[in-house]
């Protein structure tokens, strides 16, 4: 296999776990439609009690935050090999941010099961409850930290000699700059507010940064 052919099929693979990424991550946010307050600080109560309210839904988005997240770290993981970059020091650590960011908030997206499922009745299950859920959300809030200074890195390694067009890789920048100020979600219902904006962005780039993914291996040689 040619190093152009071995670069595609990473494309490709990438692609898959892309889109993966963007799906979880998709249906993590609409199963929890109607429980009140989902990664909010100001209210951790409400949080709580529509966990305990919709216990399916719980699961279901517990679960598909997961698997979004893991995909979304295996995507960052491949791009480095995949793309030839202007910069491919900043590629490979931007990515590497990505994937850090990704996996850490994984780590935390199944807690809020064990919040309404293995914890006692009564005012010490409620507290530990509440705590597990303030432990999802400062994890999240690091990924998105994580995540913004990840997309800067990359997007800015990335240049002309890439093939990825120019619109792309301004997406990348909007999306890594709305991400970075969504840390303080963890102290402010404002700072989660945000995700409002940076969300569909960084779902709009990774979109599209695994659609061309998926293109690239119908381009000729010296593209993407």
């Amino acid at each position: 296999m040619s190093d152009l052919d071995r670069r595609h099929a990473l494309a490709r693979a990438a692609a898959v776990l892309g889109l993966g990424g963007v799906a979880g991550n998709a249906l993590g946010v609409a199963f929890l439609w109607d429980v009140p307050s989902p990664y909010r600080p100001g209210d951790v109560p409400a949080w709580l009690a529509g966990l305990h309210a919709h216990p399916g839904a719980a699961a279901a988005s517990a679960w598909t935050f997961t698997a979004g997240l893991v995909f979304l770290a295996a995507f960052a993981a491949l791009l480095p090999a995949a793309v030839r970059a202007a910069r491919p020091g900043w590629l490979a650590a931007g990515a590497a941010v990505v994937a850090g960011g990704a996996l850490l908030n994984a780590a935390g997206t199944l807690a809020p099961l064990v919040a309404i499922r293995f914890l006692p009745a009564g005012e010490v299950g409620e507290a530990v409850g509440r705590a597990l859920l303030a432990l999802t959300l400062h994890l999240d809030a690091a990924f998105n930290l994580f995540l913004g200074l990840g997309l800067l890195a990359v997007n800015a390694s990335l240049g002309a000699a890439s093939g990825w067009p120019r619109w792309q890789r301004a997406l990348g920048l909007l999306a890594g700059a709305a991400s970075v100020p969504v840390v303080l979600q963890s102290v402010s219902d404002a700072g989660a507010r945000l995700l409002a904006v940076s969300g569909p962005l960084w779902l709009a780039w990774f979109t599209a940064a695994s659609l061309r993914r998926l293109w690239v291996g119908r381009e000729p040689p010296g593209q993407g």
